[in-house]
């Protein structure tokens, strides 16, 4: 009698199995860039405990209008979600606390992690509670990006890297300079930042990584302003690209605004054409 083997569906183990390429029927059958799937899969992570306690996911309210029926079947999955992410926290954490992330691409070459309860590419509150097993101590490069990314989480994340610097440095200045009052500070700064989460987990992470100069695993991200053009001049390593599409981090440019006037610019061009 021959056993039945249930098909083994695995980011892990991709030939003649599940296919890298998400979505039904996208998988084109030929060569896929395993090596940049294979080192971020390498990267271990942890829950960060230092900050996990102070985290809440947040129901947000439906863009669209909903029955009182479907209101409380919202609220329902939202207590079941929290209650599954609750254990599966626990169980990461008994069982020492270092975990990897299978990743995925679609169609158009962009990279996923594959994980729901806990993803680094999940809502504020996933990547707020999340951080890399492996630390470093900070270097000066990465002071001025972890105060890029304060700044980000409080709404300057279009501002040029000067305004971001300044912005971030009025909030560490103010809340630091009085530490019986830290938490309070803190609670005060995250009440009207754009991503309170995130911006405890940065301001956190400042608190260990500079002012008590530990090794920190905090991972950040920041917003692309061109991307095609940035990723090219990242993986060229042209610094000339790099310099001319705000990838370099002294460049003082505005990007927003530069775009506004370059539209404008067009449209009077294109006024001018169909006259």
């Amino acid at each position: 009698m021959k056993r039945y083997k249930a098909p083994i569906k695995s980011h892990l183990l991709t030939k003649e199995r599940d296919s890298l390429i998400l979505g039904q029927g996208n998988d084109v059958h030929q060569s896929v860039n395993k090596q940049c799937v294979n080192v971020l899969q390498a990267i271990p992570w942890e829950i960060n405990e230092s900050i996990i306690d102070d985290l809440r996911d947040t129901l947000k309210p439906s863009e669209d209008k909903l029955s009182h029926f479907e209101e409380a079947e919202r609220g329902k999955a939202y207590t079941l979600r929290d209650r599954e992410t609750n254990d599966v926290i626990d169980y990461l954490l008994e069982n020492g606390n270092k975990f990897y992330f299978g990743w995925k691409y679609d169609k158009r070459g962009r990279l996923y992690s594959q994980g729901y309860h806990v993803n680094p590419q999940g809502n504020e509150y996933r990547k707020a509670m999340l951080q890399f097993s492996d630390k470093e101590y900070l270097t000066t490069e990465g002071i001025r990006a972890l105060k890029y990314a304060i700044a980000e989480t409080m709404g300057y994340d279009k501002a040029t890297w000067i305004t971001r610097t300044m912005k971030a440095n009025k909030a560490i200045n103010d809340i630091f300079s009085d530490m019986p009052n830290y938490q309070v500070k803190v609670e005060a700064y995250a009440n009207t930042a754009g991503e309170p989460l995130l911006f405890r987990k940065f301001i956190n992470a400042w608190k260990e990584g500079v002012i008590e100069g530990k090794a920190i695993g905090t991972n950040i991200g920041a917003d692309a302003s061109a991307s095609g053009i940035q990723i090219m001049s990242a993986l060229s390593s042209c610094p000339t690209s790099a310099r001319h599409s705000n990838v370099h981090p002294m460049i003082e440019r505005n990007l927003t605004q530069e775009a506004q006037d370059r539209i404008e610019a067009l449209e009077e061009e294109l006024a001018k054409l169909t006259k």
